[in-house]
């Protein structure tokens, strides 16, 4: 379907196992990014959840000191792409010829072929059937 057809942002692969020798990269992203940790700070006073301001406490403390899955440290790209969407999306000639691009170029999907190829490619599991 083409780069120019959809919206890649996140690290390599590579780029991951790196990132993650270096313990405070989680701390370091949010201290980087005044959006990110104003919408943490959202979270952690209970805005989204005011019948329980207290829900997401693991979640804020996960992000902020162990982040395993690096959601604060792609942030910045995140957002970066997230303008390019919009920008994408305002002009609404690219956006009907990206959607259609992408729709008439979208391969077969199948969850049990997906959920196949995790337990053979990624889990090394044997079939139970």
């Amino acid at each position: 379907m083409g780069a120019e057809n959809f919206f890649l942002f996140g690290m390599t692969a590579d780029e991951v196992l790196q990132r993650r020798k270096n313990v405070n990269h989680a701390r370091q992203a949010i201290e980087d990014s005044q959006a990110l940790k104003d919408v943490l700070q959202m979270i952690a006073e209970g805005r989204f959840s005011p019948d329980q301001p207290d829900r997401y406490h693991g979640l804020v403390d996960r992000t902020w000191n162990s982040d395993y899955f690096l959601v604060a440290s792609d942030f910045a790209d995140y957002q970066r792409a997230q303008a390019e969407v919009d920008t994408a999306y305002a002009d609404r000639d690219r956006w009907a010829r990206m959607a259609a691009i992408n729709t008439a170029k979208m391969g077969f999907f199948s969850s049990d072929r997906a959920i196949r190829g995790y337990m053979n490619d990624i889990w090394s599991a044997k079939s139970a059937l």
